[in-house]
């Protein structure tokens, strides 16, 4: 169930809507078989960013201030006060979409999503991927059978350098951009996370305790409406907090590489 990195914009920690989510969070978990995982109120922007593990410092200030900068120049909706907006509760049978916020989707929330994929994440793959491609003899397979760049040899200086061929950037980048605005129009479905969870189906009884805590928590009645996806269900905000999130293994265990505020 790996994600590799996530970038997540999450409320900010210790606001009164992140005490309010984290509570309502902690209160659903309870009502679910098999104590499932805690973690922070986000909504995730894209998964699998380009991090170099062994050494992921300088890539994560990078990512984090150019989300940041982007963030700061996409033009703002002058129809709705907050571009985060909440909608109703829905389910899946998938077990990071188990119970979740429906996020609505606002231009400048798809927009920042879609550039986040197209620098981040499809870029770096089709680059790395091509320059392979184009340089077998630059790589070799380490003992898990993945393709690792040879280190320079420590013979003779006099010894020519392997030719290196260089990659289309410029046609790479148009097929990065022609896929990232098609998967923003296709594939991203934005949301906010309640509940982690294998439970599949959630039956009437599980519905109407989960409505039931919702009203409580959030004064939100009839909580699964559709309605709310039109209109907004009141909950929203501006800004937050961009993390990077290392989402692998057992999710207690996920390790936040980074964050900045926006």
């Amino acid at each position: 169930m790996g994600l590799g990195v996530a970038l997540w914009l999450c409320p900010k920690k210790n606001s009164g809507l992140s005490d309010k989510l984290s509570t309502l969070m902690g209160s659903l978990n309870t009502v679910f078989p098999g104590s499932p995982p805690r973690f922070d109120p986000h909504i995730t922007i894209s998964t699998n960013l380009a991090v170099d593990l062994d050494n992921p410092k300088d890539d994560v200030s990078k990512i984090l201030s150019s989300c940041a900068s982007a963030l700061s120049v996409l033009p703002k909706s002058p129809q709705h006060e907050h571009w985060i907006r909440l909608g109703r509760v829905n389910s899946q049978r998938k077990y990071f979409q188990k119970l979740y916020f429906q996020v609505l989707e606002d231009p400048t929330l798809v927009s920042f999503a879609r550039i986040v994929q197209e620098i981040f994440v499809l870029l770096p793959a089709k680059v790395d991927a091509e320059h392979k491609a184009k340089n077998p003899h630059l790589y070799h397979k380490d003992h898990s059978g993945n393709l690792v760049r040879r280190r320079p040899s420590t013979k003779s200086k006099k010894a020519e350098a392997p030719q290196e061929v260089e990659v289309d950037m410029r046609k790479l980048q148009q097929e990065s951009a022609q896929q990232a605005a098609e998967w923003a129009v296709r594939e991203y479905m934005p949301h906010l996370s309640l509940v982690y969870s294998d439970l599949h189906p959630i039956d009437n009884a599980l519905w109407h305790t989960i409505r039931s805590r919702v009203s409580d928590y959030l004064g939100i009645d009839n909580c699964d409406s559709d309605e709310w996806n039109r209109t907004g269900n009141g909950i929203s905000w501006d800004g937050g907090v961009l993390k990077l999130v290392l989402c692998e293994g057992d999710v207690n265990d996920w390790v936040v590489l980074g964050s900045v505020d926006v």
